[in-house]
C-alpha cells in the first residue's frame, strides 16, 4: 500500500468515525480541512488506523486513538469546553501536567 493510498484510507475511516460520533454533515464539512493534520498527529502519537465505534473489546492503542479523537473534536468544536478538553489532554498527555 502506498503513503497516499494509507493516507486515503486514513481519512475515509476519520470521515466513518466523525459520522458514527453523531456530528451532523455540517460539521463533518467544516473539519474536513482539518483531516489531514489529524492524520499526521495521530501517526505521532503511534496510531495506524482509526477504531471502529461501537466495538466490544478495544485494545490500549485502540483507547488511546479515541481519547485523542475526542480532543480533537472538542477543540474544533464552536462551543468549547475548556475543562473537559484539559482533562482529555492529561489523559492523552498530549502535553505534560502542569506541576
Amino acid at each position: 500500500m502506498t503513503r497516499l493510498e494509507f493516507q486515503s484510507m486514513m481519512r475515509e475511516e476519520l470521515i466513518e468515525y466523525l459520522w458514527r460520533s453523531g456530528l451532523v454533515r455540517q460539521s463533518v464539512d467544516r473539519l474536513l480541512p482539518d483531516l489531514g493534520r489529524w492524520e499526521r498527529l495521530l501517526r505521532e502519537e503511534g496510531v495506524k488506523s482509526v477504531p471502529k465505534l461501537r466495538s466490544r473489546s478495544w485494545s490500549h492503542e485502540e483507547s488511546q486513538a479515541h481519547n485523542v479523537l475526542n480532543l480533537l473534536i472538542k477543540q474544533s468544536s464552536l462551543r468549547r469546553d475548556k475543562s473537559s478538553e484539559h482533562r482529555l489532554r492529561n489523559l492523552t498527555r498530549i502535553r505534560p501536567y502542569k506541576s
